[in-house]
């Protein structure tokens, strides 16, 4: 299994309603006809040293495969994902592509 982690700096502007209530259904269109399984959103609220989280929200989405996620991310309404982005966010999130380690 595939992730997708798209994780949101701390301290720059980002809108959690705007993000649950229209970005995740927008990304849901695009990734679930590729093999979109499930996706996971923390929002961070500590860190184990108390000093400040580096981010205010990591979401995780399940592939069921690499080629899935690929195939998602050349769709053409890819675009669309991505131009939403300032719509409830003010920076550049980092974003993580791996493997799910079977343990």
């Amino acid at each position: 299994m595939t992730i997708l982690r798209v994780c949101y700096k701390y301290g720059i502007r980002f809108d959690q309603d705007y993000y649950v209530s229209r970005h995740l259904p927008l990304a849901a269109t695009v990734f679930g006809p590729h093999g979109l399984k499930n996706v996971e959103v923390m929002r961070v609220t500590a860190t184990p040293d108390r000093s400040k989280p580096h981010y205010q929200l990591i979401v995780s989405a399940y592939f069921e495969s690499a080629a899935g996620l690929q195939n998602a991310m050349q769709s053409p309404q890819m675009s669309q994902v991505l131009a939403d982005v300032q719509n409830y966010y003010d920076g550049v999130p980092d974003v993580l592509i791996g493997e799910v380690v079977p343990i």
